[in-house]
């Protein structure tokens, strides 16, 4: 069977430009979610997120490529591009892989309404004359996955996934799959969002998931699995990973990070719509089934990446999945949730997690979970709080992403051993 393993990783977040600057802002078990400064966010009821300020789009693009593009495009294709210089990857030439064999897998949510929202606003002010001819290809969530194939010269499949905020999650599996059906030598996979901007800040509003509590605070108020958790605050990133095959990173000495050895999806088909399903079943299903096609089982776990939505009802249903995997493991499996660090990604939210999970299987060092400071009642799992811990158990971890609707989905990751 092929094995699938990570040898590329790019990360634009609001702890800075590169994972290694994700990682340090996660070991520290501190958020950096702010006040809202790109628009004025005071007639909402949450006005905090987390803000990309470091990245300037025309320091890594051509001002004309800006120009006509969203920012959450701008963001994708300086982390994909550096996912690429981190796997040390040509594309075509005599001595590159073939684009042919190169595919692309983008997960995203909102698409790219900072533009869209020029336009439409040019729109109703001036007239349709004024309206930008990009508009039409600027804002659609498969934007980043054609930017990118243009930019790096890919020519094989490529496709983008909306599935709430496990959209990352969905990008990744279906990577993994082409790789391992023999569609793909090497794929590109990630996400990104861009949610700052009025009319995408009022859809998540409506969507009932941020937290309404903590614009005074906004340090402390995304809060998983405690007591005083009250909803998500979101953020804008992207990160990306290069997926190959184990045999063709290894025929080009390729530096591999680390190996995606099982993963799974499935839905809760709960009713009413957009809910999840509140004990866990589906999920746990999901975890489980990711575990067994990594050849393990819950004893040969040594960290859970909890999704951690902060939202009371999705931490209940999560930590009751989590528990039911677990079983007799449950006291010697520590479980964390880092996305507080940076504020929910969404499309980019599940990638981001790799990235840092990746840190603690090389490095031997699980972060906190930031702001957990009295987990909610029954929430009785072995949450990795206040400072971060050495892995102790087995260089294996499992990564949980789930989104609105019950969109379920788990990675398992492993030190990599030839």
């Amino acid at each position: 069977m092929t094995r699938v393993v990570v040898t590329g990783v790019g990360a634009i977040t609001p702890a800075g430009t590169g994972p290694d600057a994700l990682w340090r802002q996660a070991v520290t078990g501190r958020s950096l979610v702010q006040q809202i400064d790109r628009f004025d966010a005071s007639p909402y009821r949450c006005q905090i997120a987390g803000q990309a300020d470091a990245f300037v789009a025309t320091d890594w693009l051509h001002g004309r490529f800006v120009k006509k593009t969203d920012r959450f495009t701008h963001l994708a294709t300086a982390a994909a591009t550096a996912a690429i210089d981190d796997a040390g990857l040509r594309i075509g030439g005599a001595d590159g892989v073939a684009p042919e064999r190169v595919g692309v897998t983008v997960g995203n949510v909102l698409g790219g309404w900072e533009f869209a929202e020029r336009g439409l606003r040019d729109l109703w002010v001036k007239g349709p004359r004024d309206v930008s001819p990009y508009q039409a290809t600027a804002w659609f969530p498969a934007a980043p996955q054609g930017n990118i194939c243009i930019t790096l010269g890919i020519k094989g499949r490529a496709r983008t996934f909306v599935c709430d905020r496990a959209s990352g999650a969905y990008a990744i599996v279906h990577a993994a799959d082409m790789i391992r059906r023999g569609h793909a030598d090497v794929v590109v996979a990630g996400g990104s969002e861009q949610p700052l901007s009025p009319y995408a800040w009022a859809c998540c509003e409506t969507g009932g998931f941020l937290t309404p509590h903590g614009n005074k605070q906004p340090e402390t108020a995304y809060r998983p699995f405690d007591r005083g958790h009250t909803g998500t605050a979101i953020g804008e990133g992207s990160a990306f990973l290069v997926l190959e095959s184990a045999g063709h990173a290894e025929s080009r000495a390729a530096t591999i990070h680390g190996e995606l050895a099982g993963w799974a999806t499935n839905t809760d088909g709960y009713a009413p719509t957009y809910t999840i399903e509140p004990h866990g079943e589906t999920l746990s299903r999901a975890i489980t089934q990711s575990l067994r096609r990594a050849g393990t089982d819950a004893a040969g776990l040594g960290c859970v990446f909890a999704d951690g939505a902060g939202v009371p009802r999705e931490d209940a249903a999560e930590v009751a999945a989590v528990r039911r995997v677990l079983g007799r493991h449950l006291d010697d499996t520590p479980v964390t949730a880092v996305k507080p660090a940076t504020g929910h990604l969404m499309g980019a939210a599940a990638v981001t997690d790799v990235v840092v999970a990746l840190r603690t299987l090389s490095d031997g060092v699980i972060p906190p979970v930031p702001n957990l400071d009295r987990p909610a009642p029954g929430f009785d799992l072995d949450f990795v709080t206040g400072a971060a811990r050495d892995l102790r158990g087995p260089r294996t971890v499992a990564v949980v992403s789930r989104g609105m609707g019950g969109v379920n989905a788990c990675l398992v990751l492993k030190h990599w051993q030839p």
